[in-house]
């Protein structure tokens, strides 16, 4: 955290100022960016190194026009959106980045290194739209490119010959407002007409943004750090005591609950299933009744209906374990899913997606006739937006072609969850109310409370197997 946040925060810390977002991948060029916006090299720390690039939140106010007195709060993000999971000091620095902008978002500056990787890119894109509200997201972004070479920074025709596909559907779909950051390795003389031209571009797009907009969970936030606020100050006049680091931290639990993963098992909103008619669908448009693909027996599928879905958000950013094969046909196929997940292995048993092992864990793959053991060739993290946790009446679902279980973070047991989910069906045939949202269906908490068993069962066999 920067001294100007903290000083910020300690003397004015109901600022309501809109906030000028600026994300992007870390080593994009967003804090070189922010202090080209301050006409100040040091006011936001940066770094060559991609390793030691921006770890935690920088922000400070800033006018933009002389002219105006209009002041916005311009945040400089941590790697909120790289792949690799952060750690707790960084999810820390990233839940003061969402508390700074509790008050609304009246721009988003998101920083394109180009040349890089379309796929990539457009994975964290995805992610960037829907954790930032996609329809106003789009409304509020202005691409800037960084790293582009000399003739595309000069001339905006080149540089617009230069797009593919993706990127010209990308930026009609934010209102085409981009602009080049010039590589101050080559535009490196002071007051360049070049460097002067889009700058100003890139203040006129801010100035003609709509009013700032919100989200669920930047409200969220808000609401809580003004509650925690007016406790704080509450006490301090009871106690006489001033509590600097508590009113600096406000907001935060609230921003880091938001942000982390849900601690669950559960599925990507995207991933594939099959249902009955032989139509792939994404898990997330799955209904209650529908039936879908969870194996087969003696060269017969065997479908069954999905009776619950009892977790389910689609602004969360998640934490996925990310499962890389190759299917029979030689095509690549990809699983996510949370790493508390259980999924099978060729022998039958269950075990957590986090135990997966690339070249070593053998899983069972559907290939269009029947499962087939398949090993991964690779297994990663990557943080995605979104979960659910659809339920069948068997337990199991094939999903993007692996036989996976319906169960997570109990130890890995298929056969006795089975038989204890068994008084949740009788509780939705007595209660209806099989499909919950961000919060996890009660009596599925309630059932959690008896998961000491099967921890008791786990080590026990643990024992065993050691003897």
């Amino acid at each position: 955290m920067t001294l100007d946040l903290r000083r910020r925060i300690l003397t004015d810390p109901y600022s309501s100022a809109p906030a000028i977002l600026i994300i992007g991948k870390t080593g994009s060029g967003k804090s070189t960016l922010a202090n080209k916006l301050f006409e100040d090299d040091e006011k936001f720390k940066t770094s060559d190194s991609r390793e030691s690039c921006t770890q935690f939140c920088q922000c400070d106010l800033i006018k933009l026009h002389d002219d105006e007195c209009i002041e916005y709060n311009l945040v400089d993000t941590p790697g909120i959106f790289d792949v690799r999971k952060p750690n707790d000091e960084t999810l820390k620095e990233i839940a003061r980045s969402i508390v700074q902008c509790s008050h609304g978002t009246i721009a988003i500056l998101y920083v394109i290194e180009w040349g890089k990787d379309t796929l990539e890119q457009k994975a964290t894109t995805d992610v960037i739209l829907k954790f930032l509200g996609e329809k106003e997201s789009s409304r509020h972004m202005i691409v800037v490119f960084t790293k582009c070479n000399k003739k595309q920074t000069e001339d905006r025709y080149k540089m617009e010959d230069d797009f593919g596909d993706y990127f010209k559907t990308f930026l009609e779909k934010v209102g085409n407002r981009w602009v080049i950051f010039p590589n101050p390795e080559i535009f490196d003389k002071p007051n360049d007409p070049v460097v002067e031209r889009h700058m100003n571009d890139l203040k006129y797009y801010i100035k003609m943004m709509p009013k700032p907009y919100t989200t669920e969970l930047f409200e969220k936030v808000r609401i809580a750090r003004e509650k925690e606020l007016q406790e704080i100050e509450s006490n301090e006049k009871k106690t006489g005591v001033v509590e600097t680091n508590k009113k600096i931290d406000a907001g935060i639990n609230a921003a880091k609950e938001g942000f982390e993963d849900n601690g669950g098992g559960c599925f990507s909103l995207y991933s594939k299933v099959i249902l009955a008619d032989g139509k792939r669908i994404e898990v997330s448009q799955l209904n209650i009744g529908d039936k879908v693909f969870c194996g087969e027996k003696n060269g017969k599928l065997i479908f069954s209906e999905i009776y619950a879905v009892i977790h389910t958000d689609n602004q969360t950013t998640t934490q996925y374990q990310r499962i890389d094969y190759l299917k029979s046909d030689g095509t690549k196929g990809v699983l996510r899913l949370t790493p508390k997940h259980h999924l099978f292995v060729s022998q039958g048993k269950t075990i957590f997606a986090e135990d997966v092992r690339a070249y070593e864990t053998e899983l069972l793959l559907f290939d269009g006739k029947k499962l087939i053991p398949v090993i991964p060739h690779r297994v990663t993290k990557e943080w995605e937006v979104g979960y659910t946790a659809p339920l069948t009446q068997s337990g199991k679902i094939v999903v993007d072609d692996i036989l996976c279980s319906c169960y997570a973070v109990a130890p890995p047991y298929q056969q006795v969850i089975n038989f204890v989910m068994i008084s949740f069906r009788f509780y939705l045939w007595i209660i209806p109310n099989p499909d919950c949202k961000k919060e996890i269906h009660p009596y599925i908490r309630y059932l959690k409370r008896g998961q000491w068993i099967l921890e008791q069962i786990d080590y026990f066999n643990t024992i065993v197997k050691r003897a």
